[in-house]
């Protein structure tokens, strides 16, 4: 499962490559975008600046001459605030009573003028420089009207931008190194996370779930960066539950084997014992002409064989990964009672002494099939055990928040070594005592109550007592009762 070392060589030129168009890209954009901002300057910004200087120069004009109007001041006085309006807003300033001039207020700017009478009027005709602006105005001192003429020497649009343009090289710096500068930023804020990013996802492609992405950020980089460590650790988790999956798989095919392998030696014994007393009865060898005997011990071994093949087809519903349960809320009570009942041939059969201490509405939730077999064969299998006129004793008592079921009897103790990692569950397991094929079990009994009990998810546990051996069980009592 481990990458090409080509590809991630591949991967690693590409992403080089990624990073150094990612930085030239936004370098070109940004020296795009303030290039276009100085170009926009230089083609509005002097119309507009003129235009702004000129309506201020006519704004002002007008309103130094309606200032000295409300004031109603004489002539004087008039010309000592042009006088100051002139020096203070560097505007020249020459005014005409008629034809002839009263008064000049120069700001270093030059007049051209030619003063003459037009059609009998004392208007006054000037020839001014293109450069320059000028506004003309009435002013009526004590009753005598005067033309007064305003003028500036307002930039000129091709002035600013020929300035402009002589600035243009110190921009074209400022505006490269502005963009380099921003794109490193740029760069080591968005692009670095993004790498640390690919690193942990190609380490997550060769199955290492250990490095984890350190970006902590609020923005959409660091849900990123979250929902990547999320999906390792999800991963990591997924992975570890495949590799134990694999390994309980292994078990199990393991477990199949040795069950076919012992199965097939458990099955091999009654056909064989069948076999040769048949042919011995065939050929009428010796003991074996006494067909009436052979025969019937030919059914108790064929019906143990029948029994056996049953319990092998249980183990294998069971074992079967498709197997589905029918679970469903059920009084255990009356369950225990008929099976007790359903077993009083052993009971009278070995004289013994049975107890019950079985509590009444005992509800519990499971397949009432299989745990009726599994019951049925704790108690069978203990029956069997307890030695002539032994006690035996089935106790189901109802506590706070589950059902504690111990069945007891007075035989002799298992060996430790049988019970240890519950060996004495194992499929065909036998322990070395009396515990073997003429008491008349399969040997699969255990591993059946095992296997529904797994099933059902029920502690158990067999154990030595000072004066027996006893079998617990707890069922959890189910919500809904």
């Amino acid at each position: 499962m481990k990458i090409n070392i080509q590809f991630l060589h591949r991967l690693n030129k590409i992403q080089r490559d990624i990073n150094l168009k990612n930085f030239l890209l936004t370098s070109f954009v940004l020296f795009f975008s303030l290039s276009m901002i100085f170009i926009s300057i230089f083609i509005f910004i002097p119309n507009i600046y003129v235009s702004y200087k000129q309506n201020n120069f006519i704004n002002n004009s007008k309103e130094i001459v309606e200032q000295i109007s409300k004031k109603d001041i004489t002539y004087q006085g008039a010309i000592e605030v042009l006088r100051d309006f002139s020096l203070d807003k560097e505007i020249s300033i020459i005014m005409f009573y008629r034809s002839s001039p009263v008064y000049i207020a120069s700001a270093n700017l030059k007049f051209t003028s030619t003063n003459s009478f037009l059609d009998g009027n004392d208007d006054i005709k000037e020839t001014i420089d293109n450069s320059q602006d000028y506004y003309e105005s009435k002013l009526i001192l004590k009753g005598f009207v005067y033309n007064v003429y305003f003028r500036t020497a307002n930039p000129q649009v091709s002035e600013i931008r020929s300035n402009l343009i002589s600035f243009l090289p110190y921009v074209l710096i400022i505006i490269s190194l502005t963009s380099l500068i921003v794109s490193f930023m740029y760069f080591r804020l968005v692009t670095n996370p993004l790498i640390e990013l690919n690193k942990v996802a190609k380490k997550m492609a060769n199955l290492d779930f250990q490095t984890k992405a350190n970006i902590k950020r609020k923005d959409e980089l660091g849900e990123l960066g979250s929902s990547l460590n999320t999906l390792s650790t999800n991963l990591k988790k997924s992975m570890e539950g495949f590799k134990n999956d694999i390994e309980k798989e292994k078990l199990r095919d393991e477990q199949r084997i040795s069950f076919i392998a012992t199965m097939s030696h458990e099955l091999k014994s009654p056909i064989t014992a069948i076999k040769g007393q048949l042919e011995g009865m065939i050929n009428k060898i010796g003991v074996y002409q006494n067909r009436d005997k052979y025969l019937k011990r030919s059914l108790v071994i064929a019906e143990e064989l029948d029994i056996l093949v049953k319990e092998i087809l249980v183990v294998s519903k069971l074992d079967n990964v498709d197997f589905i349960f029918n679970k469903r809320i059920f009084n255990l009570s009356p369950v225990l009672d008929e099976i007790i009942k359903g077993l009083d041939y052993i009971q009278i059969e070995k004289k013994i002494k049975t107890v019950k201490k079985i509590d009444k509405n005992l509800i519990i939730e499971g397949d009432i099939s299989l745990l009726k077999k599994a019951f049925t064969n704790i108690i069978e299998n203990g029956m069997k055990y307890c030695p002539e006129n032994g006690i035996f004793i089935v106790e189901a008592i109802k506590l706070k928040d589950r059902i504690l079921i111990e069945i007891f009897n007075d035989g002799e103790s298992i060996l430790e070594e049988d019970l240890s990692d519950n060996k004495i569950f194992n499929a065909f397991y036998r322990t070395e005592k009396s515990r073997n094929r003429e008491t008349g079990g399969s040997g699969l009994g255990l591993h059946i109550v095992k296997r529904i009990l797994e099933i059902h998810k029920i502690p158990f546990k067999i154990e030595n007592k000072d004066n027996g051996i006893v079998f617990t069980v707890e069922i959890t009592i189910p919500e809904k009762t």
